[in-house]
């Protein structure tokens, strides 16, 4: 009886492992080469046209450019880059050329799309620099009133980077903004950080980490950009390292099982849940009850338990302070839970 009951185990496990491993067995690997010609440079909308079209299970692999339709370039002055800005926004452009859009087939609003970072390789420099305070950019325009840029060149094994002599930074390359389309009939600023995520510049976002978003318009519509070689919390200045990416790897995954009302995260030592707001306040807000929901839905705590965990457990981080909406991220350690 004993030997009948582990044959049909066996069978059931295989079978659950042949019907999962369908659902992908047609997966395919997509490159994608973004150019000065089929990036998008524009507000974020549902009607925008895709630039390559894939199926849930599908990797793509593509590249970035660096920000301002690609034109920022090394080497670059603050006086440059101020006349380069200032061209690209009279022609109505962002800030950021955004590879995409990716459609996924069978998205659609109220879905969620699994985005599993597996790969980002960062180009051979990358580029610093903050606004003349008066155009009060920033965290502190008022406290360092002069603009300021410079280039950094990476190490060759594209670990780190030197700041300046005895200033050694690690490279930690990930896409400030990875979006999806907004709702439909919305127009949104790429550079502002919301439900569809965008400019998220959360640090977090390396390879190997997971991104979940909610789904508002057919096909998803991935974008990203605005590439980072490293940033601390905060990115306080306004930039970060700005960068562009050679090589990213990415595999989209469409949830019909998931329901999110804003991005959060995954990586192998935490749960990251993300939120955005005019008000740093409200933000971290959002944050701690999107927490605590979190941990009664999948750890089965009370709402007293998983407010009390929360202070004594979770990290709340401020995600940046720069871009419209202000963000703060939970970081909830795996490896507290041990069952």
């Amino acid at each position: 009886m004993k030997r009948r009951f582990m044959l049909c185990l066996v069978a059931a496990l295989l079978c659950c492992f042949i019907i999962s491993g369908a659902a992908y067995a047609g997966e395919k690997v997509h490159k994608f080469k973004a150019t000065p010609e089929n990036v998008h440079n524009g507000m974020l909308e549902s009607t925008i046209t895709p630039r390559l079209t894939i199926n849930s299970g599908d990797t793509v692999i593509f590249n970035s450019l660096m920000l301002l339709e690609g034109k920022l370039k090394a080497g670059m002055s603050m006086d440059e880059i101020l006349a380069l800005r200032k061209e690209v926004m009279a022609r109505g452009n962002g800030a950021y050329a955004l590879t995409g859009p990716f459609f996924v087939k069978g998205a659609e609003p109220g879905d969620v799309l699994e985005i599993r970072i597996k790969k980002i390789v960062p180009g051979d420099y990358g580029i610093t620099y903050n606004y003349p305070g008066d155009m009060k950019r920033g965290g502190l325009p008022e406290y360092v009133p002069d603009g300021w840029s410079r280039t950094l060149y990476y190490s060759k094994d594209k670990k780190s980077v030197e700041f300046m002599p005895g200033i050694v930074i690690p490279l930690r390359p990930f896409f400030g903004t990875m979006a999806l389309a907004p709702r439909p009939g919305e127009k949104k600023n790429s550079a502002v950080p919301d439900y569809f995520a965008g400019n998220m510049d959360n640090k977090e976002l390396v390879a190997g980490t997971t991104l979940y978003v909610p789904v508002s318009a057919k096909g998803g519509l991935f974008m990203a950009g605005d590439a980072h070689g490293a940033q601390g919390d905060g990115e306080v200045s306004i930039t970060a390292i700005e960068t562009y990416i050679k090589e990213a790897e990415f595999q989209f995954i469409l949830r019909k099982d998931m329901k999110l009302e804003r991005p959060m995260a995954e990586s192998k030592t935490h749960w990251i849940l993300m939120s955005f707001h005019e008000s740093l306040d409200e933000a971290m807000k959002i944050a701690l009850k999107d927490a605590i929901d979190f941990l009664m839905a999948k750890k089965g705590l009370t709402k007293n338990e998983a407010y009390a965990l929360c202070s004594l457990a979770v990290d709340f981080r401020i995600t940046q302070v720069v871009d419209g909406n202000k963000g703060v991220h939970a970081m909830i350690p795996k490896s507290i839970f041990k069952k």
